[in-house]
């Protein structure tokens, strides 16, 4: 029987990944071979465990908090379901920084011209946010700041307001009535 299967699955063992924050099963060696994958950002806490079924057969299960028990696949010897468990604690041990809490996780990663990167939490889409509209109102007071700084141009009617204010103090302090010439005018002055 043992020769059987090692025929039916190439006689691969089980093993297990994680590729962008999902836990990836492969367990050819099962009675029921299988590929499982689960999402590890949306997980909790769970916990993996083996059983041993009445008919010698042992269970590789999934136990959520709740207490839900999922299956993943079927052993023939609990070596077999022991060593498929190990590959699951090897890869979760090896995925430092690929996994990301609950909270913390927007969106899923995304593939970025062949490099895997991270999408940016809300807080720092906040800040980023934030920190740009800042920028652009300092921006807009700089430039009414200096577009107020430069040269202002006079009015016509307030200069000839003007003049006719000096040429009337101009026609007061001389006699009335009597004409001034231009020169003689700005000598007053």
């Amino acid at each position: 029987m043992k020769k059987l299967m090692q025929s039916l699955t190439g006689s691969y063992a089980s093993n297990a990944s994680v590729v962008d924050g999902t836990l990836i099963l492969s367990l050819p060696d099962a009675i029921t071979p299988v590929v499982w994958r689960m999402e590890l950002g949306h997980v909790k806490s769970s916990a993996m465990e083996v059983r041993e079924n009445d008919d010698k057969t042992c269970t590789l299960f999934l136990k959520t908090p709740r207490g839900d028990m999922n299956d993943i696949a079927p052993f023939s010897s609990k070596a077999q379901a022991v060593r498929a468990l190990m590959a699951v604690s090897h890869a979760m041990e090896r995925a430092h920084g690929q996994v990301l809490p609950a909270g913390k996780v927007t969106a899923a990663t995304v593939a970025n011209d062949g490099k895997n990167t991270t999408v940016a939490t809300r807080s720092e889409r906040k800040g980023k946010m934030l920190t740009s509209l800042i920028a652009v109102a300092a921006l807009i007071v700089l430039i009414v700041v200096f577009v107020n700084m430069g040269p202002r141009a006079v009015s016509m009617d307030g200069a000839a307001a003007s003049t006719r204010t000096a040429s009337e103090a101009g026609s007061a302090a001389g006699r009335a009535g009597v004409p001034v010439s231009a020169d003689d005018f700005l000598r007053g002055r």
